[in-house]
């Protein structure tokens, strides 16, 4: 692994770790209902591990090629739809929101428009019915 792939590992690395502790210290949840640190916990969880899997385990990064070697094009594409997307946050429609979002950032990742739009549709509803219910 190159050494900028190392540090973009390390630094989400640091990253992973605030978001844990941010998760910490917001107030636990009520009997069995988890409280609002339990998705940041997890993301924070998830991306810890995976960044030190890279740390640790660097050839499964150098078979996926360099993290700076890739289409500068579409990155900026994915930069620019998840800050519409963020910028659009308290406006309401977040099913329909949720479900272009996630649809175009998975084209940009080469998923073909029907299962794109599946996987998007899925995953906006198992996140809308947990939230809800």
């Amino acid at each position: 692994m190159s050494r900028p792939d190392r540090i973009v590992a390390a630094a989400f690395a640091v990253l992973a770790g605030l978001l844990l502790l941010g998760a910490w210290l917001l107030p636990p949840g009520i009997g069995r209902l988890p409280g609002p640190g339990f998705f940041p916990g997890s993301i924070g969880g998830v991306m810890l591990a995976l960044s030190v899997a890279l740390l640790v385990r660097p050839s499964a990064a150098e078979s996926a090629g360099s993290l700076l070697r890739g289409d500068l094009r579409l990155a900026g594409i994915a930069a620019l739809i998840t800050f519409a997307y963020l910028a659009l946050w308290g406006s309401g429609f977040f099913f329909l929101r949720t479900v272009l979002f996630l649809y175009l950032f998975l084209r940009i990742l080469g998923e073909k428009p029907r299962a794109g739009a599946a996987v998007a549709l899925v995953l906006t509803a198992a996140v809308t019915l947990a939230f809800h219910y």
